[in-house]
């Protein structure tokens, strides 16, 4: 697991985030791309992230970029010659370039990025995940990260009491369900194990969410609750393309299903979350994060 700080910028002059009073940073986790797909929506994708950069959003990346291999198939390519591996991984890095370019403006404004499990490993022992964080210069948080989102106050630059902090924990995710409250279960056992503020999953292309409230009491006796979210974070694959009908004379494979369509999983849920995060006291002394999810 990566542990990382990760302190909020400061809000844009003028504001163009469109949150409560205390709320200080508009996160947008990004995942499940698929890039490459096909009928893949390029610019609903990029009218996503560009109404984000509009409002000073800072993106998180939940793996799974591009459309490359799973795990059996790397294993397969492992008996490739070594030229081929070469000559492949050039070809990777270039439709990895690709899709950079297409998003190139968000740069600088990712918290970083995780890995999925569709990505491609080149000889030198690093993936395709980690050359597109690279390019965009943001941190690779690997399969899981647990991230204290902090502030600093804008008059004296001293940080606030880490009652104060968001802690966020990510994760690419797994498993899947054909029930919409299926998808949180494997989000709330990481409630059960990790103590924090926001739990991020991505895989099963759902986006769905759950606020918990749990309650405390300070040490002067003041009783307070912190709101807590579960969420599976959404995708950006079709899991449904429609077509003409084929001509006999016309490739077959043109003509098949996704594997969404031939099992009769429900549609991906396209696009993201965009989560409000900020802080407010409690006492003069005890702060908790405050948390806003819209889909």
């Amino acid at each position: 697991m990566i542990i990382y700080r990760y302190l909020a910028p400061k809000p844009q002059e003028p504001p163009k985030l469109s949150l409560a009073a205390n709320q200080q940073l508009l996160l947008m986790p990004i995942g499940d791309v698929h890039y490459m797909t096909e009928d893949w929506p390029r610019q609903k994708f990029i009218n996503h992230l560009k109404w984000g950069m509009e409002r000073g959003a800072t993106f998180l990346g939940m793996g799974e970029y591009m459309d490359f291999s799973s795990a059996s198939q790397r294993s397969l390519m492992l008996l490739l010659r070594d030229k081929v591996k070469k000559q492949l991984g050039e070809m990777i890095r270039e439709q990895v370039e690709t899709f950079c370019r297409d998003i190139e403006f968000t740069k600088g404004h990712w918290l970083g990025m995780l890995e999925g499990d569709h990505r491609h490993s080149f000889e030198d022992g690093t993936t395709s995940d980690q050359y597109l964080c690279e390019l965009l210069g943001c941190p690779f948080l690997g399969d899981a990260a647990f991230v204290r989102i902090a502030y600093e106050s804008l008059k004296t630059r001293k940080p606030y009491p880490d009652t104060a902090d968001c802690l966020l924990y990510a994760h690419h995710g797994f498993g899947s369900s054909r029930l919409a409250g299926g998808h949180l279960h494997r989000v709330e056992d990481a409630y059960k194990a990790i103590d924090a503020d926001v739990y991020l999953m991505g895989h099963s292309h759902s986006k769905v969410n759950a606020p918990v409230d749990r309650q405390y009491v300070t040490p002067d006796g003041t009783h307070y609750h912190r709101t807590k979210i579960l969420a599976r974070t959404g995708a950006w694959m079709k899991g449904y393309v429609s077509s003409r009908p084929f001509d006999v004379t016309e490739q077959a494979v043109n003509s098949r299903a996704t594997y969404v369509e031939k099992s009769i999983y429900m549609p991906s849920a396209m696009g993201g979350l965009a989560i409000g995060i900020g802080y407010e006291p409690v006492t003069k002394t005890v702060y908790r994060p405050t948390i806003h999810v819209s889909v």
